[in-house]
């Protein structure tokens, strides 16, 4: 009997250590799958930040190229204005009359400073400009410059001579395209274009 208690004794300590590792082990393995569901939700959080991080990249570029292009559009706008003023000065000048006053000087020079901004805007206009823009802009530009030359031979004539009959309304003309230019690009810009 003395056997059965031995035995039982060690049996009963190698059930306990049996279990033991046992536990220990489910403990491990516990553990072990802990840490790959952490390191997965760890790789989920990685993965939804870096593609938070690109589009927030991705939409600040957007707003940039959104913001270069409306300044484009503002300064194409000005200086195809200044242009058509200047035209509209030039004919205002001719018409009164041939003689060359430092007011006609003003004037003309005036007129080629507006001239060489415009070029210099729309040269600009032209790399960046979407293509039904783009349209309006031409369209701007050769009838400014249509009106240039007939200008420019005006003031060429010694003595000058006043603007020819039709001139003036030609000029005045151009504010016309100058409008649809200006909705056209409020449009791309998707301003609500209820200014005339």
């Amino acid at each position: 009997m003395a056997l059965v208690g031995v035995v039982g004794t060690l049996s009963a300590a190698l059930v306990t250590q049996v279990r033991a590792d046992r536990v220990k082990r489910l403990e491990i393995d516990t553990l072990r799958g802990q840490h790959a569901e952490d390191r997965a939700h760890a790789e989920r959080m990685r993965t939804l930040e870096l593609a938070d991080a690109h589009e927030q990249r991705a939409e600040a570029r957007r707003a940039d190229a959104r913001a270069r292009l409306r300044a484009c559009y503002v300064a194409f706008n000005a200086a195809a204005r200044q242009y058509q003023t200047a035209q509209v000065n030039v004919v205002h000048a001719l018409r009164a009359g041939t003689d060359v006053t430092d007011v006609n000087e003003y004037v003309v020079e005036a007129l080629e400073e507006a001239r060489t901004a415009f070029r210099a805007s729309y040269a600009e206009a032209q790399m960046q400009l979407p293509g039904p823009v783009l349209a309006a802009a031409s369209a701007v530009s050769r009838r400014l410059n249509d009106h240039y030359g007939v200008l420019k031979k005006s003031l060429a004539e010694t003595p000058r001579a006043p603007a020819p009959p039709d001139c003036e309304q030609r000029v005045q003309s151009a504010w016309v395209v100058l409008t649809e230019l200006r909705r056209t690009m409020r449009r791309d810009l998707r301003i609500d274009d209820a200014a005339p």
